[in-house]
């Protein structure tokens, strides 16, 4: 038997062999229902820091589990900034935030992906308001100085939410994640008189910004 027809003989086997395992591989792919659950997450991270400053984050989020291989993801938060600079300018910002996107999970483990590690892209958006208060300035004809306020200023921004992150079972329904935050700012409208320093569910007003974020979720 020629080298040739040796080589042609062992691909033979080989395609043969390969096309079960694929056609099996597909099958048992195909076996996994459409509907694996959801899950609602509620952030740690955000309202424990509230317990030391006057600023806090709170969101609750969704997601549906389709076929282990398809989270898309919904997430509501109200957040709120208070900050005095060393010039004694004091900045608040307040106001709610909506993600909307889909995760995709790289490594998952269990009958309901109930352990995986996940990459997202997720849109953002909040529409909210900011002051900026005890502005001083020299007015008048003596150039004393004053104080004065930026008061009901109102905002819009929109950015690019890009995620990776871990959940972990701790008991039955119960999990807890952890995600990791590159954030890119796409649109902002700034106020009136002022251009805002914080913006709810994104952060500070610079580009890229970064967040870890913690959730306590369970699975329906």
């Amino acid at each position: 038997m020629s080298c040739f027809t040796s080589k042609l003989a062992l691909f033979t086997v080989l395609v043969f062999l390969a096309v079960p395992l694929h056609a099996k591989k597909e099958a048992k792919k195909a076996d996994v229902p459409f509907y694996r659950g959801i899950n609602l997450g509620v952030e740690v991270g955000g309202s424990a820091m509230s317990l030391f400053s006057d600023n806090w984050s709170g969101s609750a989020k969704l997601d549906l589990n389709i076929k282990n291989a398809y989270l898309p993801t919904l997430e509501v938060g109200q957040a709120r900034y208070d900050q005095t600079g060393a010039t004694g300018i004091r900045y608040t910002s307040s106001g709610p935030f909506f993600k909307l996107g889909l995760n995709l999970p790289i490594v998952s483990h269990g009958p309901k992906a109930e352990d995986l590690f996940y990459v997202g892209l997720h849109y953002g958006l909040s529409p909210f308001s900011f002051q900026l208060s005890q502005l001083s300035y020299a007015g008048g004809y003596w150039g004393n100085p004053s104080q004065t306020a930026l008061d009901n200023q109102h905002g819009l921004a929109g950015w690019a939410d890009a995620v990776a992150g871990v959940r972990v079972k701790v008991l039955g329904p119960v999990s807890l994640g952890w995600s990791l935050h590159y954030r890119n700012l796409i649109h902002v409208s700034n106020g009136t008189n002022g251009v805002p320093a914080y913006i709810p569910g994104y952060g500070q007003h610079v580009k890229p910004n970064a967040a870890i974020n913690a959730h306590i979720y369970y699975r329906f």
